[in-house]
């Protein structure tokens, strides 16, 4: 059977000729999607530049990196960076890669919710599934949805290749494949809004993880702690809260009667089979937050009885820029 068999994706009488873009009324189409792996590409360019020539300079400015007087080491630095230091493991290179998800989460997280606000699902769920699949897309939401869904392929490529891998290396790995999978899978079958709602509340509390993170790079402690419990109660309202209260619930309970009257998801083969598929790799990210929750409470713990807050994810490897210094 085709892959692209209608009974695969849409509901009874609904046929991919009836979600075709006309000039007064836009729809997703999968093929769309191949500009998220080119814009990746493009992402992954512009990282190396951003962490090259703003982030560089930054870290010099606040002490972060040393050089020796008149050694050129700015020039240097950036010059290492963009012929292979990108793939270091050095203290810098933790906080660049930081840094950078942490601007591209506050510019993602922004955009969202000017676009969002103006959106009926953004305050009742179940307009998910009300009326589907005849969802119209519009241009801001369908920028969005590539660009997050760019940023993820970059972020999965950059996991591979060049960045440093922490003790959740795997984890993360799934992470990003679901999302990348579930993305792809809610734009094909235009389920859009249901994932521009999980987009939107996972970017809020990533914001204040790698804010943290480089709190705790520039070892400021104060801000560090305020940051942290900012983190914690973001963390949970948003993963443990939101998203398993109201979109899992909504997926479980609402989308049923929406996607089609006798609908039922114990029904295996009945028509269509991926919205099975999509609540499945929902309900697995649930998992996987329940596991960082994990994570986070270790952080927590250590941090009240220690005084510390660090990132027990961290590699325990020494610093290049310490074993540059014992060199000089």
């Amino acid at each position: 059977m085709n892959l692209w068999d209608e009974s695969f994706w849409l509901p009874e009488g609904v046929q991919w000729k009836d979600l075709e873009s006309t000039p007064t009324v836009q729809y997703p189409q999968a093929q769309d999607l191949t500009y998220s792996v080119l814009f990746g590409a493009v992402l992954l360019v512009l990282r190396i530049l951003v962490e090259s020539f703003v982030f560089l300079p930054l870290g010099y400015l606040c002490g972060w990196i040393e050089a020796k007087p008149g050694s050129g080491g700015l020039a240097r630095r950036i010059g290492a960076h963009l012929g292979g230091g990108f793939a270091g493991k050095s203290k810098f290179k933790k906080i660049a890669e930081t840094a950078w998800r942490c601007l591209f989460y506050v510019c993602a997280w922004t955009a969202g919710f000017f676009i969002l606000r103006r959106e009926a699902h953004l305050y009742d769920v179940t307009e998910c599934w009300r009326n589907w699949p005849h969802h119209p897309i519009s241009d801001s939401m369908w920028w969005y949805y590539i660009i997050e869904t760019a940023f993820y392929w970059a972020l999965l490529f950059s996991t591979v290749f060049f960045d440093i891998r922490r003790h959740d290396f795997m984890q993360m790995m799934l992470h990003h494949a679901i999302t990348i999978l579930l993305l792809w899978i809610s734009f094909s079958m235009n389920m859009v809004r249901v994932g521009s709602l999980v987009l939107f509340s996972h970017d809020l509390a990533d914001i204040f993880l790698d804010l943290g993170k480089l709190f705790n790079y520039a070892k400021w402690e104060v801000p560090l702690k305020i940051i942290f419990a900012t983190f914690m109660v973001s963390w949970i309202v948003t993963r443990l809260i939101y998203y398993p209260v109201w979109i899992i619930q909504s997926v479980i309970f609402d989308a049923p009667e929406h996607i089609q009257k006798s609908y039922r998801w114990e029904n295996l083969l009945q028509r269509p089979i991926v919205p099975r598929i999509l609540a499945l790799m929902l309900c697995s990210l649930l998992v996987l937050h329940v596991f960082w929750t994990w994570l986070i409470m270790k952080i927590a713990l250590k941090s009240a009885t220690q005084g510390e807050v660090n990132d027990v994810r961290e590699s325990d490897d020494e610093d290049e820029e310490i074993e540059n210094k014992k060199k000089d």
